[in-house]
C-alpha cells in the first residue's frame, strides 16, 4: 500500500467532523482513499477507489457538473493552483446536498502530478441569515432562479471601509454595516431580495425592475448613508460604489452574475468611486487585460525580473545647474503586454502581492547603481520610492542593510521616499522605522508633500531629511493667476529651512518656472525642463554632457 495512504494525519483529519469529508489520490496509479464518513454518507463502494474522478462525477448534480469539471480540469492542467468550488452531490439516500469542495495538487520535480488531496464540507446546514445584519447570506443565491422574472442585480460596497475601521475601530465598523444594511433594506421594493454578500458588500436582487429604478434606488441609498451617527455620538461620512448587471440578459446563471457584478464593482471603485457602473464590454476587456497583466508580471518576476527596468530623472542644483542626483522610477515591458504604464502595472502588483519582491529588486538596483556611478562621476544622491506597506514588511530593514553592505554604498547618498499612495494607519510605528534607518545614515523623504497623507500632522510624527514639494503647486507658477501657488511653495520652502530639512521641488516644466523656484532657495529641482525620466544610458549621457560643460566653464 502506498505511503500516501498509510498516513496518521489522514486518519486524524478523517474523523475530525461528521460534515467534512477528506480524500487523497495517488495520481501515478489513479487510486484514491476516502474517509469512512464519506463512504457511508455518499454510499461509495469502498475506502479505496480506482478512477475516482469519474466515480465522483456520477454523484454530482447534472446542473452543476460543468462547474465541477471546469474547475477540476483547470487544477489538473496547472492553470489553477487549487480546486475550490461549490456544487450539489447525491448522498446515499438519493438526496442532493450542497458541498464546498477544496483541494490541491502536489507536483513532481519533472512537472507530473503526484498527489491530489482535498476536503469537502457540507454547507447545506449553514445559517440562512447573517448574524450581524440579519440579512440573508449569499448562500441563498443557490436557490434563486435568474431566468425569470427579469431584473437588475446590484453589488454595493462601502468605499475605503478599511480606513473607516482603522480610524473608528471594529465596533464602529459593525455599527456602520448594520445601519448600511437597515437603510438599504428599507429602500427595497416588495419582492426584491437583499443579501449580505461578503465583508462590506450587499447584493440587491431587484426583480421586475428596470435599470432606472435600480439607479434611483442606489441614488437614494447614497443620500441615506451620507452620514451615519454612531452610538457614542460620532458622525462618520460614508459612501458606496456599486456594480450593476441585468438578468437574464447579461447573466442567466449565478456564476456569471457574480462574476460580472464583481468586475463592475471593481471598475467603479478603481475609476469612478462613489458611482454605480453597469457591466459592459469595456469592463470585460479591462478585466481580461488585468488578468493578462497579472500572469505576464508573474512570469517576468519568475524569470529574473525580465522586462523590468529603472529609469532615472535628474535632481539639479538650482545655483550651479549641475546634476547632483536622480530619482529611480520603475518601468516594465511584458512578454505579451508591451504598453503598460506604471500606474497600471504597479496597482496590479499591489493587488496580488508581487510588489514585495519587485520593491526589493528596485531597492537593490538603486543601491548598486549609486555605487557604480560613484566610481565614474563621484557621489550622486539616488532616491527610490517605498510604500507604507513596504516599510512595514518584516524583511524590509534587513534587506536594505544587507544590500548596502553587499555593494558598499554610502547610506547618506541614498534617499528613501515614502510614496503618497498609502494611508498611514500607525505613524508612531513608521516613525520608529524612520529613526532606525536615519541612525544608519539613510536619508528619508516625504514625497509629494501637500497632497494625500502628507499633512502637517504627519510631519509632526516623522523625522525626515527631505520634503518633496508636489508638482501641482509648481508647474504653472509662471502662468497668470497662480499667485497662491507661489505663496504656498515659498512658505513650504521656508518651513523646510526652519525644520532643518532639505527640499526637492518637483514639476519644473520650463525655464520660467526654473527661474522662479531657483530664487526661492530650494535644495534641488526636478522636472521635464531638465529631463523626463530616461533609461540608464541616456541618463549617463546627461551626466557626461553636464561634466563636460562644467569642465569647459572651469577652463
Amino acid at each position: 500500500m502506498s505511503d500516501i495512504f498509510n498516513n496518521e494525519l489522514f486518519e486524524a483529519f478523517a474523523s475530525a467532523s461528521d460534515n467534512v469529508y477528506i480524500y487523497v489520490c495517488d495520481m501515478a496509479v489513479d487510486v484514491s482513499r476516502w474517509s469512512k464518513n464519506a463512504i457511508s454518507y455518499f454510499g461509495l463502494d469502498g475506502e479505496y477507489i480506482k478512477n475516482a474522478a469519474d466515480v465522483w462525477a456520477s454523484h454530482v448534480h447534472p446542473d452543476d457538473i460543468e462547474i465541477y469539471t471546469t474547475d477540476i480540469t483547470a487544477v489538473f492542467s496547472g492553470k489553477k493552483r487549487t480546486h475550490n468550488c461549490q456544487y450539489r452531490a447525491r448522498n446515499s439516500l438519493g438526496e442532493y446536498v450542497w458541498l464546498e469542495c477544496k483541494g490541491s495538487v502536489i507536483w513532481n520535480a519533472d512537472g507530473t502530478p503526484k498527489i491530489f488531496a482535498g476536503l469537502m464540507t457540507r454547507i447545506d446546514g449553514q445559517s440562512k441569515y447573517d448574524s450581524l445584519t440579519g440579512l440573508l447570506t449569499s448562500q441563498n443565491l443557490y436557490n434563486v432562479d435568474f431566468s425569470s422574472p427579469p431584473g437588475i442585480a446590484l453589488l454595493i460596497g462601502l468605499d475605503s471601509f478599511r480606513k473607516v475601521v482603522s480610524n473608528y475601530g471594529y465596533n464602529a465598523g459593525d455599527e456602520i454595516l448594520v445601519e448600511f444594511s437597515k437603510r438599504a433594506k428599507a429602500l427595497c421594493r416588495p419582492g426584491w431580495q437583499i443579501l449580505r454578500f461578503s465583508g462590506d458588500e450587499l447584493l440587491v436582487l431587484a426583480f421586475a425592475a428596470e435599470r432606472q429604478e435600480a439607479m434611483d434606488f442606489y441614488g437614494r441609498l447614497g443620500q441615506e448613508i451620507d452620514v451615519i451617527e454612531l452610538k457614542d455620538g460620532r458622525k462618520v461620512g460614508v459612501s458606496a460604489s456599486a456594480g450593476g448587471v441585468s438578468f437574464p440578459g447579461d447573466a442567466d446563471s449565478r456564476e456569471v452574475l457574480i462574476n460580472k457584478l464583481e468586475h463592475s464593482l471593481e471598475y467603479a471603485k478603481n475609476t469612478d468611486r462613489g458611482t454605480l457602473v453597469f457591466f459592459s464590454e469595456e469592463i470585460a476587456r479591462k478585466h481580461e487585460r488585468g488578468q493578462a497583466l497579472r500572469e505576464d508580471l508573474k512570469s517576468c518576476i519568475k524569470n529574473g525580473f525580465r522586462g523590468f527596468e529603472l529609469f532615472f530623472q535628474p535632481f539639479v542644483n538650482p545655483a550651479s545647474q549641475e546634476i547632483v542626483g536622480c530619482e529611480c522610477l520603475l518601468r516594465w515591458k511584458g512578454e505579451r503586454i508591451v504598453d503598460s504604464y506604471p500606474m497600471e502595472f504597479i496597482k496590479v502588483l499591489e493587488d496580488y502581492g508581487g510588489i514585495r519582491e519587485v520593491g526589493f529588486w528596485v531597492m537593490e538596483q538603486a543601491i548598486r547603481q549609486q555605487v557604480e556611478w560613484r566610481a565614474r562621476y563621484g557621489n550622486l544622491w539616488v532616491s527610490f520610492n517605498v510604500s507604507y506597506q513596504q516599510f512595514l514588511d518584516e524583511g524590509f530593514e534587513g534587506r536594505l542593510v544587507s544590500y548596502a553592505e553587499k555593494y558598499g554604498v554610502d547610506p547618506s547618498y541614498m534617499i528613501i521616499e515614502l510614496t503618497e499612495s498609502c494611508v498611514v494607519d500607525n505613524p508612531k510605528e513608521l516613525s520608529a522605522i524612520f529613526d532606525r534607518l536615519r541612525a544608519r545614515g539613510f536619508k528619508l523623504a516625504l514625497d509629494d508633500f501637500g497632497t494625500a497623507y502628507a499633512s502637517m500632522e504627519m510631519l509632526k510624527c516623522l523625522h525626515v531629511d527631505y520634503i518633496k514639494v508636489e508638482h501641482s503647486f509648481v508647474r504653472e507658477l509662471s502662468e497668470p493667476g497662480h499667485d497662491i501657488d507661489y505663496v504656498i511653495v515659498d512658505n513650504l520652502l521656508e518651513m523646510c529651512r526652519h525644520l532643518g530639512c532639505s527640499s526637492i521641488v518637483e514639476g519644473v516644466e520650463n525655464s520660467a518656472v526654473a527661474d522662479i523656484v531657483g530664487e526661492m532657495d530650494a535644495t534641488m529641482l526636478q522636472g521635464y525642463y531638465y529631463s523626463r525620466p530616461v533609461c540608464r544610458s541616456d541618463f549617463e549621457r546627461l551626466l557626461d554632457n553636464d561634466r563636460e560643460k562644467r569642465g569647459k566653464a572651469q577652463s
